[in-house]
């Protein structure tokens, strides 16, 4: 195998040096966005999340709740997890704490899980499936009119050491908990309402038709009695219910 000369070697060396500094300015290259190109590519990376979200903006307005109200009820229906850090609302201006309340409530009926984060946060951070990092100078729930500037990475390790900086691990497994443990409540109630109109429907079903056909004073025997057998199967419910929830 003939030897390759040194000035050979420097040539292939310069050429890969190139190359591996190309890959890394790709790899370091920032899409930059203002307060009017922001929100556009923002709804378009999550519509397109897979599981997670996480918003971590300091203040909230009614005006941006209702912006992106159309988007995470769609988020909600495909079960997304969206996770908003935030200011609690005493260091808020009393003033504006009506308007935060409310946008805070409209926030948690689209499915949003919130973390009230004292010591005055200024971060504005958003992170999408753990892989896409949004951060910049822009509040994301309740920027208006202000001029701003805010970056997007899709690198996974930078989104991670940026969920590290901020201690969101720990607060996103109590999240998920806390999500789950609403999930059950909401399936516990609902298995409670449903049983009881079966039950009702069945007994309705089976009596009713047949009192038309017995003599009056009989009949009212029959209801009253049909009555205090609903009353029963109640407590009995009741009572497997609490002895089911007990475990």
């Amino acid at each position: 195998m003939l030897s390759q000369s040194p000035a050979y070697k420097r040539h292939m060396q310069n050429l890969q040096n190139e190359i591996d500094a190309k890959n890394l300015h790709e790899l370091q290259k920032l899409d930059l966005f203002n307060e009017k190109t922001f929100y556009r590519a923002f709804i378009r990376d999550i519509l397109e999340a897979k599981k997670e979200i996480v918003i971590y903006s300091p203040f909230v307005t009614k005006f941006r709740s209702e912006f992106f109200r159309k988007t995470l009820e769609t988020l909600k229906r495909r079960n997304i997890a969206l996770f908003i850090f935030t200011r609690p609302l005493e260091e808020h201006e009393y003033l504006m704490r009506a308007e935060i309340k409310c946008a805070l409530k409209d926030y948690e009926e689209m499915g949003a899980c919130i973390f009230y984060l004292q010591g005055s946060i200024h971060e504005k951070v958003a992170i999408i499936d753990r892989a896409i990092l949004w951060e910049g100078s822009l509040n994301i729930l309740s920027q208006r009119e202000s001029k701003e500037m805010m970056k997007r990475m899709a690198n996974e390790d930078m989104a991670m050491q940026v969920m590290s900086y901020l201690g969101l691990n720990e607060k996103l497994a109590e999240g998920y908990k806390f999500q789950y443990e609403r999930l059950y409540r909401s399936l516990v109630e609902n298995s409670r309402f449903n049983f009881k109109v079966k039950i009702k429907e069945f007994l309705t079903e089976i009596a009713v038709p047949k009192l038309a056909k017995i003599p009056f004073i009989v009949s009212r025997a029959i209801i009253s009695l049909f009555q205090g057998i609903m009353v029963i199967i109640k407590l009995i419910i009741l009572l497997s219910i609490k002895l089911l929830t007990r475990f």
